[in-house]
């Protein structure tokens, strides 16, 4: 196939646009109507530097331009622009062209790729002889990049060669991808990175990559790859807010910043080059079956199997590498491309790792963990185990590593047979957590993670037994009850308590409900530590359990912890860390609970016998809490009073309900007659100045009860009479209840007594001994209603 061709230079004649530049020589069958636009195409314009005279030796370090274009009849111009000399007019000088025309859907003789056509000894620097082009067939390649010369071009840029072949592979996969800009101070190196992009491309693409090795004017060009010199006439700001381009510059000016989302083709494409290993790209684009430089799946699929490539050539990869390696390897079957051996060291390169391995990869290589386990990879695994190892502590150490990964190293543990027992309790206790967390996005992996790996649910249902001696039983009864009926609880005895709770009360409706009579709750906490077995139900812990179950949130009434406490050991609620609910049945009991005065009493024994120590005011509220009791039926002995007053100011805040109770209690005990109070109680009461307590025993003597003694029994009379005289003028306060009750209670009933009775009350009061009676009677004088009193006492008739 003869090329057409064509050459441009300035000559002697002057052109019709007066430049003196023309097409000095054209092929007879180059379509007239393309001069024009292959004109704009073939300009040059030296750097701003270059010496307007230059010597020959100065003239061979002008910047080449050589250029691939497409023009618009589809066709293709490929071109090579050099500076001549002086020139004859222009201040730019001359130049010469040499370019020519590639057919629509042809390419350059032998497959040669247009790049490969750089500084060919068939281009030419002067118009041939005659004006006429000389055949050209063939287009000679120069060789002068070599491999050699392309792998140390690379390493000496290495940090652009990654953003530059992430630039590169966008190239074609929009209409309207951003030109890449190269900045560079030859247009050799700008060669050269036509050259990397030309070998990573698929050939096809490559051979249609436009390109141009340097302009000084690129805010006019239209190539794909652009080469210019730090002194091309373009501004990188105003460049950059016209997302034209990606700017590459290799002499220390602005490049485009990276783009936000890595090119895992891109990275592993550099990691090939600096490897030296071209090769790999273009064994790549024959095995892949995927669009080339496709989006999407495609794109992945093309990054996968250049990973896998990588790897099965032992390249060291980063860990975005390593997965995608892996990731083939897994959608791939064995035999599938790479026969055994080969995928041996495809493997064997991803286990040796060399960076710090993502999630992602750690999920891929669980994947592959029947082949990791192989005996052709046990070796190369030792740098994985060691990794794995690491990766597991630090999952356990990190509480938001998601459970979904740690799950996931732990299967790749158990199939590399990498100890993994110190983070054990870890994980048996986050998946408990989940288990127990019927929210929890991780409860179906739980399940399922239990479910396959036996070892992994003995281990949690020995946590579930934990956290049900620990915490709150009653979630556990229900996770029992619906999703694990049937576990083996063998030797769990807290399970085996929440399983037969659960049982009990289909379905689990927890204390107080419709199907949990409160008078049932103790006979059912027995049964229920029965169920622990012989073994188990003595110890606290099951104790605690059981009663968890049993009665969860709900109050322990007063009844309830009588009759707990007659069942178990003494000091064993104390044991069991119970001694809170028994006391607050206790302590929050009401005035009027029969059984509250007997409970505080047991629960200072068992305090005692379970060595604990209660809290000093709780324990005088206890305290205060029996003797009310014992007050109440009688069995006070001296001195209560005093203890009373007391503990009273060791108990503060005291209860409502226990200082109702021994208000009351202590008052009655003070105004009772049978038993009368020992001589010193009241005495004890008034000389305390406890003002709440002598308002309760004022109350209580103004009352019906004290009344209705006075009607009845004059000797009442004069025990009160004794009593609400005893310390006068001692406090304000006893002085003022002391009169009152004198006047108010003791006078009218002493006005309704007839004459034998005022003489009973006499004749006790000569017993007491002293001036009592004298005292009584000078008391009793009224002046005339006194002697209308005693005469109204003659006249009536006994008392009913």
């Amino acid at each position: 196939m003869n090329l057409q061709q064509l050459h441009y230079t300035s000559t002697a004649t002057t052109s019709a646009d007066g430049s003196g530049f023309r097409f000095t020589a054209a092929s007879p069958e180059l379509p007239i109507t393309l001069l024009g636009e292959a004109e704009h195409l073939i300009g040059y314009e030296p750097p701003a530097d270059a010496p307007e005279c230059p010597s020959s030796e100065e003239l061979a370090a002008f910047p080449v331009a050589f250029s691939h274009n497409r023009l618009s009849d589809g066709s293709r111009l490929l071109c090579r622009t050099v500076r001549t000399g002086p020139g004859r007019v222009g201040r730019h000088g001359n130049f010469h062209a040499h370019a020519v025309r590639l057919p629509e859907g042809g390419g350059l003789p032998g497959g040669l790729l247009p790049i490969e056509a750089w500084e060919s000894p068939s281009w030419s620097d002067r118009t041939p002889d005659g004006g006429v082009p000389e055949p050209l067939t063939a287009v000679v390649p120069a060789r002068l990049i070599d491999k050699k010369g392309l792998l140390d071009f690379v390493r000496a840029r290495a940090e652009r060669l990654e953003p530059f072949l992430t630039d590169v592979r966008t190239l074609f996969r929009t209409p309207d991808a951003q030109q890449i800009l190269v900045v560079e101070r030859d247009s050799t190196a700008i060669a050269h990175w036509i050259a990397v992009a030309s070998a990573v491309l698929p050939r096809d693409l490559a051979d249609r990559l436009t390109f141009t090795t340097y302009t000084r004017h690129p805010m006019l060009a239209r190539q794909q790859i652009v080469g210019i010199f730090p002194d091309a006439r373009f501004e990188f700001v105003s460049a950059a807010a016209q997302h034209r381009y990606r700017v590459h510059d290799c002499t220390g000016g602005p490049s485009s910043p990276a783009r936000a989302e890595r090119d895992l083709w891109a990275a592993v494409a550099a990691r090939i080059w600096l490897a030296g290993r071209p090769a790999l790209f273009a064994e790549a684009t024959r095995r892949t079956a995927a669009p080339a430089f496709g989006a999407g799946r495609g794109a992945a699929e093309e990054a996968d199997r250049l990973a896998a490539l990588a790897a099965r050539e032992g390249i060291p990869l980063d860990s975005n590498g390593r997965t995608a390696a892996a990731r083939w390897a897994r959608t791939h079957k064995p035999g599938d491309s790479l026969d055994t051996t080969v995928r041996t060291r495809l493997l064997a390169t991803v286990a040796a790792g060399g960076t710090e391995r993502t999630p992602e990869e750690w999920t891929v290589l669980a994947s592959l963990a029947d082949e990791l386990c192989a005996p052709g990879t046990r070796t190369a695994v030792a740098p994985l185990k060691r990794d794995l190892r690491t990766e597991l502590q630090r999952a356990a150490e990190t509480s938001d590593t998601p459970l979904v990964r740690f799950l996931t190293l732990l299967r790749l543990a158990e199939a590399l047979r990498v100890d993994h027992s110190p983070v054990m309790p870890v994980l048996t206790a986050r998946l408990t957590t989940a288990l127990l967390n019927e929210a929890s996005p991780d409860h179906k992996v739980v399940r399922a993670a239990i479910d396959a790996h036996p070892r992994l649910r003995t281990a949690v249902l020995d946590s579930l037994d934990h956290t049900a001696a620990t915490d709150d039983p009653r979630p556990i009864a229900r996770l029992l009850a619906a999703e694990l009926p049937g576990a083996d609880l063998a030797g769990r005895p807290h399970l085996s308590m929440a399983a037969a709770m659960a049982a009990a009360l289909p379905p689990y409706a927890g204390p107080g409900g419709a199907d949990d009579p409160e008078e049932d709750r103790p006979a059912l906490l027995h049964v229920l530590m029965k169920t622990a077995g012989p073994d188990h139900q003595d110890a606290p812990s099951v104790l605690r359990t059981a009663f968890r179950l049993v009665w969860g949130d709900a109050p322990l009434t007063t009844t309830e912890a009588d009759a707990l406490l007659d069942g178990i050991p003494p000091g064993a609620h104390h044991a069991a860390g119970l001694e809170e609910p028994f006391m607050r049945a206790a302590l929050t009991s009401g005035p009027h609970d029969p059984v509250a005065p007997a409970l505080a009493g047991k629960l200072l024994r068992g305090a005692l016998a379970g060595g604990a120590e209660l809290d000093p005011r709780r324990r005088a509220a206890l305290l205060l809490l029996e003797q009310a009791g014992a007050l109440a039926r009688g069995e006070a002995v001296p001195g209560c009073t005093a203890r009373v007053v007391a503990l009273r100011r060791q108990a503060r805040p005291l209860e409502a309900g226990i200082d109702e109770r021994l208000c009351d209690a202590l008052a009655r005990h003070l105004l009772s007659m049978d038993p009368p109070p020992a001589p010193t109680e009241l005495p004890d009461l008034v000389h305390s100045e406890d003002e709440h307590l002598l308002a309760a025993y004022a109350d209580e003597a103004r009352g019906e009860r004290v009344r209705e003694l006075l009607h009845r029994t004059p000797t009442y009379a004069a025990v009160c009479f004794v009593a609400w005289h005893t310390a006068p003028d001692l406090s304000p306060v006893w002085d003022e209840i002391r009169t009152d009750l004198l006047s108010g209670v003791l006078r009218p009933e002493v006005r309704r007594m007839t004459t034998e009775e005022i003489e009973e009350i006499r004749r006790c009061l000569r017993q007491v001994g002293g001036q009592w009676a004298e005292i009584f009677h000078e008391w009793d004088r009224f002046g005339v209603l006194g002697r209308l009193g005693g005469r109204w006492r003659t006249t009536r008739g006994p008392r009913p």
